[in-house]
Formats: C-alpha cells, sequence, structure tokens
C-alpha cells in the first residue's frame, strides 16, 4: 500500500507536502547521543545480505522533487561518498552559515537558517513531495504542519537513550496506519499518515 502522496499534498499546506523516510531504534532513536549510527548501518547491511534490499528507499525516493536535511544530517550524508539525491534540489537548515558543498557534478545546496527561510525556498523551487530528513528538523516541521506521512523502519535494538525526532515540547500528533511490513534481519517497516497536517503543532487550549 502508499501514501496517497497526490493527495496527501493536498491535504498539506498549500504548495507541497513533507515525507518522512528515516530508520529507528525499537525505542524510536535515529542515534545514539553523539550522532553514532553504527547500530543502524551495521543492522541495516546485515539485513540487505539477508534479502532485504534497499527497504523501499529508491521507490520512495522516486516520488520526491527536493529534499530538506538538518545540517548535521547533511555533513553525514556527504561522508557516504555518492550523493543519493540525484538532481533534485537540496535544503540545508542549520545555523552557522553555508558549509562545504556536495562536490563536482551535483548542483549546489541551498542553505537556510529558519523554517520559514526553509519554506521560502521549497516553495520557489516548485516542491511538490519534499523528503525531510534530520532529527530537529522533522520536530520542526511536524510542529510546523508540514508533514504528512512518515515511513519508519524499526530494527531490533532498544537504545535506551539517544537523539529522537519526536521528543519535546508539543502537542500530540494523531496518525492513522497505512501499511506494515516485515524484513530479514527483525526489521518492521511502518507507514503512517498524519491524521491532520493543519493542527499537529497547535498546542491544545489548557
Amino acid at each position: 500500500m502508499g501514501t496517497g502522496r497526490d493527495e496527501d499534498a493536498g491535504r498539506g499546506r498549500p504548495g507541497w507536502a513533507g515525507h518522512v523516510y528515516i530508520g529507528v531504534s525499537v525505542d524510536g532513536y535515529i542515534a545514539r547521543p553523539d550522532g553514532d549510527l553504527a547500530w543502524l548501518e551495521s543492522r541495516g547491511a546485515a539485513a540487505a545480505e539477508a534479502g532485504a534490499g534497499d527497504l523501499g528507499y529508491e521507490a520512495f525516493l522516486a516520488g520526491i522533487d527536493a529534499v530538506v536535511l538538518g545540517r548535521v544530517t547533511y555533513e553525514q550524508v556527504l561522508g557516504f561518498g555518492d550523493w543519493p539525491y540525484g538532481e533534485r534540489p537540496v535544503v540545508v537548515l542549520g545555523s552557522g552559515g553555508p558549509g562545504p558543498g556536495p562536490g563536482a557534478g551535483v548542483p549546489p545546496v541551498r542553505w537556510a537558517t529558519s523554517l520559514p527561510g526553509a519554506v521560502e525556498v521549497l516553495d520557489a523551487v516548485g516542491a511538490r513531495h519534499v523528503y525531510v530528513d534530520g532529527g530537529a528538523t522533522i520536530r520542526s516541521f511536524l510542529d510546523a504542519g508540514r508533514i504528512t506521512d512518515l515511513v519508519l523502519t524499526r530494527v531490533p535494538v532498544l537504545l535506551r537513550e539517544g537523539i529522537s525526532p519526536f521528543a519535546g515540547a508539543g502537542t500530540d500528533v494523531p496518525l492513522e496506519l497505512v501499511d506494515v511490513r516485515s524484513f530479514p534481519g527483525g526489521l518492521v517497516q511502518e507507514t503512517y499518515r498524519v491524521a491532520d497536517p493543519h493542527r499537529a503543532g497547535h498546542r491544545p487550549h489548557r
């Protein structure tokens, strides 16, 4: 089952919809407190060797026309070697001014120091379906009601502490379960639709 992205774009704020695709521990962390991802990479590699393939990542990316990354996530991606986003516009959200570019033969990334700045860039490039990645970046876009669906691939480990894209002050974000798939290596992939993106960042009256 898919997430109905064309429908989701219409349900989100005008212009485009944000989509999340991340690997998490069973207790919901995307990295250890120091940003270490070895626990995720090793289990992902083992699952691929066992026949899990790319866990649907390429199919997900095929429906994406722009990307927003947090600065830390962007710097981690630079360390992977091959640039995974092709010709898609990429916006890096973070403080401290522009950092290194992705290299020769790759379109230059655009830099934004605030969520409204990133939204302005995405609107300007005519984005429709935006891949949002990075802990604080996902959290900010959720709070702003800019995320319409999430694909969470849980790996079988409890980290007990770490970086969460969902923890922090804010109201509940109601979700609708769209699909659940299991993969070799004990990985479980859950796809959710945000029930009401417009309300996700609104705090209830007390």
